[in-house]
């Protein structure tokens, strides 16, 4: 089982409460985006998607879930927060090699 990890950018113009949770089938987990500043990251979080599930993302303070399906080489999620709502953006690369 390959590792997948997400981490959480604050985009907003506020701190953060709450958790941000991945959904995929029985398994999920959760980060604590409590007291996250504007323009920072949480720690990174593995999670364990299994094909032929969906992957669902949800803000605890936001009652919505987001679909976004993770495939084999999406082995990091970044999980955006603005003050517009949540995004979801996967990749195959490393966060240590992006360019912000």
């Amino acid at each position: 089982m390959s590792t997948h990890e997400f981490f959480v950018a604050n985009l907003t113009t506020s701190a953060l409460a709450g958790t941000v949770t991945w959904h995929g089938g029985d398994n999920s987990q959760e980060v604590s985006v409590a007291g996250l500043q504007p323009g920072t990251c949480s720690a990174l979080q593995s999670f364990y998607p299994t094909s032929g599930t969906r992957d669902l993302w949800s803000w605890s303070e936001r009652g919505r879930e987001y679909q976004l399906n993770c495939y084999e080489h999406d082995r990091y999620v970044v999980v955006t927060i603005s003050n517009y709502g949540i995004g979801v953006l996967p990749t195959d690369t490393s966060p240590d090699t992006w360019k912000w």
